[in-house]
């Protein structure tokens, strides 16, 4: 489903809500991006960054949504769409050419060495949803269960597995039964009975995980005691993850909202492609940092993103456009982060 910036906001939080003035500089012709589905932080900050790049750039960004990023990390480097969200987790795999990339490893290894960073920034966290009535309150009680952990394809599906393994030690196939579906399909058969717990990164507040408690009460299941600690701070370590908690009262359905929750967090990368004008990525980085405070008026998911905290966790060099940014105002950049030459 392609979203250009003219048309109707599928985000229902950001429908309507990014009042910035029209001040269009030459047009700059259209660039294509690739973007997750509705409800995430990536879709969100992708149809809002297009309004605001239209109306304060003239600069219109075509969204194509509810994509799979490990093969748009490909067709980014390829050239076929110019920016995308990047998860630091899939940088190494296209690096060494393993996992999904295995069967055309020289491919993936070219790709990504035309893929450039404007900023790095905080994605949201994984919710581990069960139906509060199901008697499921630990990942030790997901055994003998259905557990939605993805997409067909892409990241987000082995890093769950991974989670649930370090947890309780539960191994997907042999101790509960892995549900692999396209993310919208996996809430309708969360909400149809059809699977017992359902893993989904979103942002904290996300509108996914309201709608499932529109239907009735959950439970989030918390990564405080895991089985495996050793493993579980090693998987902290990489692929741009970290600890964060889901505050008490987020969730009005949640039937364990009175303390906050313990959960892994994590953060991925806003990159273009290489030959794309440094005048142009300038823009569109200036135009992003100078219209923060409206974009997170705008949608609230958005509040992790900041020019504080940009670097974190990045593992792809900068564009030289977004490098003149930083130098202008200031900011130190990593010198690992610094396009060579």
């Amino acid at each position: 489903m392609t979203t250009c910036f003219t048309s109707r906001l599928t985000a229902a939080a950001v429908a309507g809500a990014v009042a910035f003035g029209a001040h269009a500089a030459s047009a700059q012709g259209i660039l294509k991006a690739d973007t997750t589905g509705v409800g995430g932080v990536n879709h969100t900050l992708f149809i809002v960054l297009a309004n605001v790049l239209q109306k304060k750039a003239g600069i219109t960004l075509q969204v194509n949504e509810g994509q799979t990023l490990t093969r748009s990390a490909l067709k980014l480097g390829q050239g076929k769409i110019d920016m995308q969200p990047l998860p630091p987790v899939i940088t190494p795999w296209l690096r060494t050419g393993t996992r999904m990339y295995k069967k055309a490893p020289d491919v993936a290894k070219k790709a990504v060495a035309n893929i450039r960073l404007i900023a790095a920034y905080g994605a949201g966290v994984r919710h581990y949803l069960v139906w509060a009535d199901s008697g499921i309150r630990t990942f030790a009680d997901l055994k003998g269960k259905r557990v939605f952990v993805g997409p067909p394809v892409g990241g987000a599906s082995p890093v769950a597995k991974a989670v649930v393994r370090i947890m309780a030690g539960l191994k997907a196939g042999k101790d509960y039964t892995e549900v692999r579906l396209p993310w919208n399909a996996g809430i309708q058969a969360m909400l149809d009975g059809k699977i017992d717990a359902f893993i989904r990164p979103a942002g904290i507040g996300a509108a996914t995980i309201d709608q499932l408690g529109a239907k009735r009460k959950f439970w989030l299941l918390s990564v405080d005691n895991p089985l495996n600690k050793a493993a579980f701070k090693k998987f902290l370590g990489g692929g741009g993850r970290g600890l964060n908690t889901v505050p008490a009262g987020t969730y009005k359905n949640q039937a364990n909202n009175d303390k906050d929750l313990l959960t892994d967090g994590f953060r991925h990368q806003l990159v273009v492609r290489k030959g794309l004008s440094d005048e142009l990525v300038y823009k569109i980085t200036s135009t992003l940092f100078a219209n923060l405070p409206e974009m997170h008026k705008a949608a609230a998911i958005l509040k992790d993103i900041s020019l504080d905290d940009t670097f974190s966790l990045a593992n792809v060099q900068l564009h030289p456009g977004a490098v003149k940014y930083y130098k202008e105002i200031g900011k130190k950049i990593p010198a690992k982060l610094m396009p060579a030459g």
